[in-house]
């Protein structure tokens, strides 16, 4: 135990002495050490700007879709196709291949309603189609809607005109910006009186559906996909979508399940028969046939269970695995159903503002990577210069490993107080920042930002981020220079 003691008591002495002289050598070279906590906290100062302004785009983009169109997950028909909330995500057929509509969703609705994970859901019906009034015509999409439970979840909706109420009785919501452009090309305000057309092309037939206008509303942050959907009674958009019961029932069939057939098979143990002759065809049998609607009018019904996509609000925390935990309990029910996260639901309308973050992301690496070029550089130059001081430290006795520790401490200093400057620097221009915002007025970067104004993020865990990101690149900055440091050979550094 003593022993022990004493050799603990020796190694703090050590590194005491270790820090002492590192701090010695950095206060002797004065103007070298501000010129790298210059640096240094110049980089790690813009580095936190930049990411609170990331931040800030993360927050918004995820507000501007969360909040006011997909919720934080969505249920999604599995047809073996991959469809979005606003269609198939192919491009060319996306306006003309109807989604399909949700199997069994009374056990859907028992599941949700059962489980721990779903503070809220709303069912909604969402087609492709062409929006008219007198002489406006637009295309866009059509979300048959539960004002109740849509206009809930969807909280950051906001209405400008009309009541949610009135879409349960043939309503149609239109957009602020297609509201907008609609009553420039009339020349007048929408009136409840106007009926709204609109039609569908899909499956080999056209349909045309009327509702009356009910109101305006708008979106939190805009975007040329937002700006053309359109909220309606949910009868209309199923009717829209062709969701009848004939249809509905015939897209649920297991076809799987018929057995192969080759066409030798279907002649096998063929037998002849003698059939009684068959009435001919006549007038009064084709009007007979003709005139039993009974069974042809119950199929053409709009099937009112039908839904094409479940929004879904999770409850607070990690929503992510809330959703994978949803997911296992549709696969056990053996319910052909998938989760989609907002971003697989908004589909390529959230595509190119992902890909502008990558690219911003993509710059930040390659300006941590330039700043650990920099500061690498200005180590080994000062390495050079204290060379003689290295091989005296050598030359009386001083081992590779304390040569490297006292490199190594002096990067930590070095690095510690300058990423400290930088942060505080970061923070004080964040908060001026802050004060009022960046106006902007592109509509990319609104929706990227949510908001007309970019108001940087401070967070702890940033701070913390970025003072480890600062001693990382000390320590790498160092690992040359104390190779360098470690190959001088003190007879001959002392003999220059």
């Amino acid at each position: 135990m003593i022993y022990l003691s004493r050799r603990y008591f020796i190694h703090v002495s050590k590194m005491s002495i270790v820090f002492r002289i590192a701090a010695r050598n950095l206060l002797r070279h004065l103007h070298k050490t501000i010129l790298l906590v210059v640096l240094i906290a110049s980089g790690i100062g813009f580095l936190f700007v930049a990411n609170a302004f990331f931040e800030s785009s993360n927050k918004g983009l995820r507000a501007a879709y969360v909040g006011s169109l997909s919720g934080d997950a969505v249920m999604a028909p599995d047809p073996g196709a991959s469809f979005g909330l606003f269609g198939s995500e192919v491009p060319i057929v996306s306006e003309y291949e109807t989604i399909p509509a949700l199997s069994e969703f009374s056990k859907l609705r028992d599941l949700l309603s059962a489980s721990g994970r779903v503070a809220e859901w709303t069912p909604i019906v969402s087609v492709a189609a062409r929006i008219q009034l007198a002489g406006f015509t637009q295309n866009g999409t059509v979300f048959g809607v539960d004002s109740e439970r849509y206009f809930s979840l969807c909280s950051d909706l906001t209405i400008l005109r009309g009541d949610a109420r009135s879409l349960s009785s043939g309503g149609v919501f239109l957009n602020e910006a297609m509201a907008a452009k609609m009553e420039t090309a009339l020349g007048r305000r929408l009136l409840p009186a106007d009926n709204i057309s609109l039609s569908c092309y899909s499956g080999g037939s056209f349909r045309i559906r009327k509702g009356h206008f009910a109101g305006v509303y708008r979106y939190k942050a805009r975007t040329e996909v937002l700006d053309r959907v359109i909220l309606v009674d949910p009868t209309i958009a199923r009717s829209l979508a062709n969701y009848t019961l004939g249809y509905v029932s015939a897209s649920r069939k297991e076809l799987a399940s018929v057995p192969a057939q080759d066409l030798d098979s279907l002649f096998e143990g063929g037998t002849d028969r003698q059939e009684p002759e068959a009435e001919g065809v006549s007038l009064d049998s084709i009007a007979r046939v003709l005139g039993e609607t009974g069974v042809r009018d119950s199929l053409v019904l709009t099937d009112q269970a039908a839904w094409s996509f479940i929004l879904l609000k999770l409850r607070p925390g990690d929503w992510r695995r809330a959703a994978k935990e949803l997911a296992a309990s549709v696969s056990r029910a053996g319910m052909e159903t998938r989760i989609l996260d907002w971003r697989a639901a908004a589909g390529t309308s959230v595509l190119a503002l992902t890909a502008l973050q990558a690219v911003f992301y993509v710059s930040l690496a390659f300006i941590a990577f330039g700043a650990i070029l920099v500061i690498m550089n200005s180590l080994v130059i000062s390495v050079l210069e204290r060379s003689a001081e290295i091989a005296t430290m050598r030359g009386l006795g001083a081992g590779v490993g304390f040569i490297r520790t006292l490199f190594i401490i002096e990067s930590l200093m070095l690095t510690f107080v300058a990423s400290l400057v930088g942060i505080l620097g970061g923070v004080a221009a964040c908060l001026v920042l802050g004060r009022e915002g960046i106006p902007i007025s592109n509509g990319i970067l609104v929706t990227l930002f949510g908001g007309d104004h970019i108001i940087p993020l401070i967070s702890f865990s940033a701070i913390a981020f970025h003072m480890a990101l600062a001693l990382g690149i000390g320590l790498l900055s160092w690992i040359y220079p104390v190779a360098i440091a470690l190959r001088i050979q003190p007879a001959l550094a002392m003999t220059r």
